[in-house]
């Protein structure tokens, strides 16, 4: 009877263990540093714009039509036991988040979304940064000026829900 009483306490020690390391044995721990936007002005006025415009500098096609676009980096760290996936955000400040990878194609760079978003390693480190994987917020509502501060919450296919605070700075 002794024995049982041992062994279900060494079992809830070694529980409360797990979760203070960063969670039970399958699951991610994430964490998030140094989240930053790039600048963008809402009102577009006559700025002359290219058809493909150009998403990472503020302004560009989606969906056919001319929206004040932007761009969230960020690192983003699992200390858990496990692999998570970060497939989207959600937030006040635009219409649409997406994950995105811009990268060299022929010469060329090409962004793309993520549709099944990006991993984050077990016991690693996803870097969010230009010309690499991103979040693009489409339609941004308001300016952002260098300086201003506005909250994201990052979504992983875990089902967990990360709110992440985000200074607008220049690149």
């Amino acid at each position: 009877m002794l024995n049982r009483a041992v062994i279900a306490a060494l079992s809830v020690m070694m529980l409360v263990a797990c979760a203070q390391m960063g969670g039970t044995a399958g699951q991610s721990a994430i964490a998030v540093k140094d989240a930053w936007a790039r600048p963008v002005t809402v009102d577009m006025g006559d700025k002359p714009m290219s058809m493909g415009g150009n998403p990472e500098s503020g302004h560009g096609m989606h969906g056919g039509v001319m929206k004040p676009m932007s761009a969230a980096y960020m690192l983003i760290e699992n200390s858990g036991s496990a692999a998570d996936r970060l497939i989207g955000a959600t937030g006040d400040v635009a219409e649409t988040f997406e994950v995105h990878l811009t990268r060299e194609q022929n010469g060329m760079m090409v962004m793309e979304k993520l549709k099944d978003g990006v991993e984050v390693p077990a016991r690693g480190t996803l870097v969010l940064k230009p010309a690499s994987y991103h979040i693009m917020l489409i339609g941004v509502k308001r300016d952002l000026k260098v300086g201003d501060k506005f909250r994201l919450t990052l979504k992983f296919q875990s089902g967990k829900e990360v709110p992440v605070d985000v200074t607008v700075r220049e690149p």
